[in-house]
């Protein structure tokens, strides 16, 4: 069965979700009488409207900084190649045999 809940309750319960955020919001949604995932949701819907990203999504700068770290690694990634090049060529100047 569904129950219909007073926007003034919604309001107050992602209030107290969002002043204790050490609490799991497990045992904070049977606190109130409430579904977990229903609370999740109002929670959801109210950073979105904030404009506040949710426990699945990233920031811009948080998006920013995961790009910049993958290019990070794919530079030192490439730098080890290139050292390992430098040194096969440094140690076999005249190139690979050609001898059979």
């Amino acid at each position: 069965m569904r129950r219909n809940f007073s926007q003034q309750f919604k309001e107050q319960a992602i209030a107290h979700v969002l002043d204790h955020p050490q609490e799991p919001m497990k045992a904070l949604a049977q606190s109130l009488g409430v579904g977990y995932s229903t609370l999740d949701e109002w929670v959801r819907q109210h950073k979105r409207a904030l404009g506040m990203a949710t426990s699945g999504e990233l920031s811009a700068e948080q998006q920013r900084v995961r790009a910049l770290e993958r290019e990070v690694r794919h530079l030192r990634e490439v730098n080890e190649i290139l050292k390992k090049a430098h040194v096969y060529f440094v140690s076999n100047p005249s190139g690979p045999s050609t001898r059979s």
